[in-house]
């Protein structure tokens, strides 16, 4: 279900966006398509187009990709509970807060309003304890791996295995 939201999300996101980017262009004069009239009969005209299908098609398709390319779990050889200072700290440094946690769970999220907005509520990291004694960062790629490049230079260990 997650999944699908996050799809249903970006597609609204995009379609927002392309929707002020044609409006830009007709306001401007710089659109191929000139409608006199409401934004229905542009959108009516660019979809009636063998051209406009296609973006439509290829729209559908890359918004039902996206979650899939967008999302990451990454593990690494870290205490949550000996390293909690230092992840925290990482993940400031990453404008990024503290925003929940539980026994062996932190979810963070972005300082701003602005980076919760453009990302539709889906810009939380969650870091978790792993089964094999490490953490797990899971979120939107950029964020975890931002965190995986930041969190060994907080917690002071190189490659993040704390057997070494």
């Amino acid at each position: 279900m997650k999944y699908f939201l996050r799809s249903i999300k970006y597609l609204v996101k995009i379609v927002v966006l392309l929707g002020l980017i044609f409006w830009l262009m007709q306001m401007s004069g710089t659109s191929a398509i000139r409608v006199e009239g409401s934004a229905v009969d542009f959108l009516h005209n660019f979809f009636a187009t063998s051209r406009g299908r296609i973006f439509s098609l290829a729209l559908l398709v890359w918004c039902a990709v996206y979650p899939s390319v967008e999302f990451r779990r990454r593990n690494l050889f870290y205490d949550i509970a000996a390293r909690r200072e230092a992840i925290i700290k990482a993940f400031a440094a990453g404008r990024m807060r503290l925003a929940g946690e539980e026994e062996g769970r932190m979810v963070f999220r972005g300082e701003s309003l602005v980076r919760t907005i453009w990302w539709l509520g889906d810009e939380a990291v969650t870091v978790t304890r792993s089964a094999d004694g490490g953490i797990d960062i899971e979120g939107p790629r950029r964020f975890v791996m931002e965190a995986e490049h930041r969190i060994p230079n907080y917690v002071g260990a190189g490659n993040g295995n704390e057997n070494e």
